[in-house]
């Protein structure tokens, strides 16, 4: 059931299912709490889920004209003293798991572990900064559907496309029904969001990284490269793009499970 939070600069759409340890699912770049719907209901089997659209996306509305990527984690963090909640497990989705850092930056001892889902701490490189730039003019001249409709796609992973073709039409759909601001929104946080990779290094924690062999954003090497570096226990997704929670859901939450126990 939908749920709201009135908060000065935003309204939070939020759901929160089942019972046990807290597990906080943040939605990526151009998705929502549905994106998660089906993950996050067998999820809720074993845990206390919640499940937010973050500001500017979903059915959350973004009352200022920007949010950067530590608002987003701050906005999180009222929801989670809104609920009363002193400890979770966060489990961030590519944009979402830069919120994710960002909350662990910002609230650490909140956390009980932390997963990295298709995910980087990485900052933006210039090109991708010249990218998101890009896709803001595209915004700005009615062109979000292209947008929509090339990038959703291309998180699954190439050889997934007709098996995930229906999850596809609905995620796409989910991500033209973004708000114009709210993208643009997002876009302006990632560019300006800094590199966090002193801050999983510095985790005392259990703390994953969930890799996609075939991601079409994030390259295999790169990421296994950066879960080395920041001591993050990689799980590797061997027919996963950047969707494994869709592409390969049972892996996925065994894993997740296992962060738990």
């Amino acid at each position: 059931m939908d749920r709201y939070l009135e908060l000065d600069n935003y309204t939070l759409r939020f759901r929160d299912k089942g019972k046990g340890n807290t597990v906080v699912l943040l939605h990526g770049y151009l998705e929502s709490i549905e994106t998660f719907e089906t993950f996050a209901d067998d999820l809720s089997s074993l845990a206390r889920v919640i499940t937010v659209d973050l500001p500017g996306h979903g059915l959350s509305e973004l009352k200022t004209d920007s949010c950067s990527i530590d608002e987003m984690a701050q906005a999180v963090n009222k929801l989670v003293d809104h609920l009363k909640i002193e400890r979770i497990n966060i489990v961030g989705h590519s944009m979402g798991g830069y919120v994710a850092l960002a909350y662990a930056d910002l609230f650490i001892d909140k956390l009980e572990s932390f997963c990295l889902f298709h995910s980087t701490p990485n900052a933006d490189t210039e090109e991708k900064k010249t990218n998101r730039k890009k896709e803001i003019e595209l915004v700005k001249n009615g062109k979000k559907e292209l947008i929509c409709k090339t990038s959703i796609p291309n998180t699954f992973s190439n050889s997934n496309l007709k098996k995930f073709a229906h999850e596809i039409d609905r995620i796409t759909q989910i991500a033209c029904n973004t708000p114009d601001k709210g993208i643009i929104a997002a876009l302006e946080a990632m560019m300006a969001r800094p590199d966090r990779n002193h801050v999983v290094k510095a985790l005392d924690m259990p703390k994953v990284s969930m890799i996609g062999k075939m991601d079409n954003f994030i390259p295999f090497d790169v990421a296994r490269q950066i879960a080395r570096d920041s001591n993050l226990t990689p799980f590797v997704l061997q027919t996963s793009g950047h969707m494994g929670f869709i592409e390969q859901r049972q892996e996925c939450l065994r894993e997740i499970f296992r962060m738990l126990t």
